[in-house]
């Protein structure tokens, strides 16, 4: 008798190739396909493409919003058609739209929190305040959550939105194999206009308050005075792009600052980084800094939500305080000043990759599907 699959339908309404995105991407496709069959809920988007080149099913829903309607009568009516043993939801907006509409249906549940720490902070405290109180409401429909990071597991703890026994933390994880390039280092220095000779500080993520870019640009006249070849590569989009861009010509540095817009595959922008810089105020994880550690280059970053479970400074990173653009132009100049240093950390950072990896990730989970239907 053929033993029955375990069928798991994941919902995101994020289908860019950003964190959570590649997260699910490499969820999805690394699961056993003789013990799970999958399908996804997303919006149109790369996401979307990749899912399809890799044979996985996809149902298209726009999910404009939070309070997307449409988007849960939608989600609603895919899950009752389908009846999967575990709907499993990744992030804010699909969390809260599926766990609606999977409300009473009998359809185990799990949910991936990728962004509250103690640090995050929603700039309107009364919505931050509904926002939590919204999330306290939907973990009892909700039987197993997952945390990327032990800082989001504590905070998820600590504001009782939900339990210990409902809470499991699997690290976020990256394949080991070497990327093919896509471009030559050559072609890229070409095409956003640098030099071989430049030394270039780059960093990856979305252009929005958390991810904090501006203490960075803040950063680099100090960094430029001191090293005249410097260059800024920024890889990313976001609501705060224009006003970076607009900071940078205040800052009289636009010159030296490149806004590359979305590139899908990083491996190759990262082999043009002498350093990889992430300021955020806030960071659930930064599956960003296992890219830059793959691509053997030295990480400077702040301590802030799971990246200290990372990251131990000097050996394979170094840590700063979050908006300190004074402390964060002393520690790249330190770094740049520093060839040893810079061997040291990108070594060390090579060598802890070997906690965070897709199959440690995926092994995980499925242990958590298993135990979920009851099936070991």
């Amino acid at each position: 008798m053929v033993k029955k699959k375990i069928s798991i339908t994941y919902v995101i309404g994020d289908s860019s190739l950003t964190g959570a995105p590649r997260h699910l991407l490499s969820l999805v496709t690394g699961l056993d396909q003789r013990e799970f069959s999958v399908s996804v809920i997303l919006p149109q988007g790369p996401l979307a493409d990749e899912l399809q080149k890799n044979r996985i099913t996809t149902f298209l829903v726009p999910m404009r919003s939070r309070s997307d309607v449409a988007a849960v009568n939608a989600i609603r009516k895919l899950l009752t058609r389908y009846d999967p043993d575990i709907m499993h939801a990744h992030g804010q907006r699909a969390g809260l739209l599926a766990r609606i509409a999977v409300k009473d249906l009998p359809i185990k549940v799990v949910y991936t929190e990728h962004t509250w720490t103690k640090e995050f902070r929603l700039e309107n405290p009364i919505l931050h305040w509904a926002h939590i109180r919204s999330m306290r409401m939907l973990d009892r429909l909700t039987h197993k959550t997952i945390a990327v990071s032990k800082a989001v597991a504590d905070f998820l703890i600590k504001t009782n939105i939900t339990k210990p026994e409902k809470i499991q933390v699997i690290y976020n994880g990256i394949e080991l194999i070497t990327d093919k390039p896509h471009q030559s280092e050559f072609e890229l220095l070409r095409k956003y206009h640098l030099d071989a000779k430049d030394v270039v500080i780059g960093t990856i993520g979305s252009l929005n308050i958390q991810k904090d870019t501006a203490s960075l640009i803040k950063a680099m006249p100090r960094v430029i005075k001191r090293f005249p070849n410097a260059k800024l590569v920024i890889v990313g989009t976001g609501p705060l792009q224009k006003n970076l861009q607009r900071l940078a010509t205040k800052l009289k540095i636009s010159d030296a600052v490149v806004f590359t817009g979305v590139i899908n595959n990083v491996a190759d922008i990262l082999k043009t980084f002498s350093i990889f810089v992430l300021c955020s105020r806030s960071e659930a994880f930064g599956i960003s800094i296992l890219e830059a550690m793959k691509a053997h280059v030295p990480i400077i970053t702040t301590k802030v939500g799971g990246i200290p479970e990372i990251i131990t400074s000097n050996r394979n990173g170094l840590l700063v305080n979050p908006c300190d653009p004074k402390q964060l132009a002393s520690t790249i100049m330190k770094l740049l000043n520093d060839k040893k240093l810079q061997k040291k950390l990108a070594v060390g950072g090579y060598e802890t990759l070997q906690k965070f990896t897709t199959t440690t990730m995926v092994h995980e989970t499925e242990k958590l599907y298993k135990n979920l239907s009851k099936r070991q």
